[in-house]
C-alpha cells in the first residue's frame, strides 16, 4: 500500500468528504471487521457517491493511514487522563493501569483489531502518524510505573518499568482481540479476571530482586 494511494485535500469540501468517509469508517467497524466493510458500505454512510470516494482514494487500504493518525489522538488523550490519577502505591498504579487499559482496549476493540493486523502487513501504516510518537505513549505509561520506583527493588528499575509496560500491553491486547485464539487460550481466565490478575504478576516481578 503506497503512500500516493492517499491524495491530501485542499478545499474545506475535500476535507469535509475525507472526515465524513473517516466518520463512515468507525460506524462502520461498530459491526464488521474491516476486511467485510465494502467501499459501497463507507460512501453510503458518509452520504456520498462512490465515485467521489475513488477520488480520493485508491482504495478501502488507503484510509488506514487516517484511521492510525486518529486513533492516535485518542491515545494520547488517554495517557493524559492516567497522568492525572495519582496512586497510593505500586500495586495500587499498576491495578490502576491494567484496569484502564483493558477498558480502552474494548471500547475500540475493532479499531485495535484493524490497525493490529494490517500495520503487520503494511508497515508504512506505522509511519503515517507524524504528530503521536507511539515509543514515548509507552515511555508515559513507564513513567507512571516510575512514580513509585521506591518500591521497585529490580536493579534496573527503567528497564523493568518498559518490559511491565510490553508485558501488560500485550497480553491485554491478545486477551482483548484474539480471546479463543493462541496464546490467549492459555489462560482461562475470562478478560476481567484476567486483569485482576495481572498486575499481581508485574508487581512480584517489579519487586523480584
Amino acid at each position: 500500500m503506497p503512500e500516493t494511494t492517499i491524495f491530501q485535500p485542499k478545499q474545506r469540501r475535500s476535507q469535509d468528504t475525507q472526515q465524513k468517509l473517516i466518520a463512515a469508517l468507525h460506524h462502520c467497524l461498530q459491526d464488521k471487521f474491516f476486511e467485510h466493510i465494502s467501499i459501497k458500505d463507507l460512501a453510503e454512510h458518509a452520504g456520498v457517491s462512490v465515485g467521489t470516494f475513488y477520488r480520493r482514494f485508491k482504495d478501502k487500504e488507503s484510509l488506514l493511514p487516517l484511521l492510525y493518525q486518529d486513533f492516535g489522538h485518542d491515545l494520547d488523550l488517554w495517557v493524559s487522563e492516567l497522568e492525572q490519577q495519582h496512586c497510593n502505591d505500586l500495586t495500587q498504579a499498576l491495578q490502576y493501569i491494567c484496569q484502564q487499559t483493558c477498558q480502552f482496549l474494548c471500547s475500540r476493540q475493532s479499531i485495535f483489531r484493524t490497525l493490529h493486523l494490517n500495520s503487520r502487513l503494511h508497515s508504512e501504516i506505522i509511519a503515517s502518524d507524524k504528530l503521536v510518537n507511539r515509543e514515548n505513549i509507552y515511555q508515559r505509561i513507564s513513567a507512571l510505573i516510575l512514580r513509585h520506583q521506591s518500591e521497585i527493588t529490580v536493579i534496573d528499575k527503567s528497564q523493568s518499568a518498559d518490559l511491565a509496560v510490553f508485558m501488560m500491553v500485550s497480553t491485554l491486547l491478545d486477551k482483548v482481540l484474539y480471546p479463543t485464539l493462541t496464546p490467549a487460550l492459555a489462560s482461562k481466565l475470562s478478560l476481567d479476571a484476567f486483569a485482576a490478575e495481572l498486575p499481581k504478576v508485574l508487581v512480584a516481578y517489579l519487586k523480584s530482586a
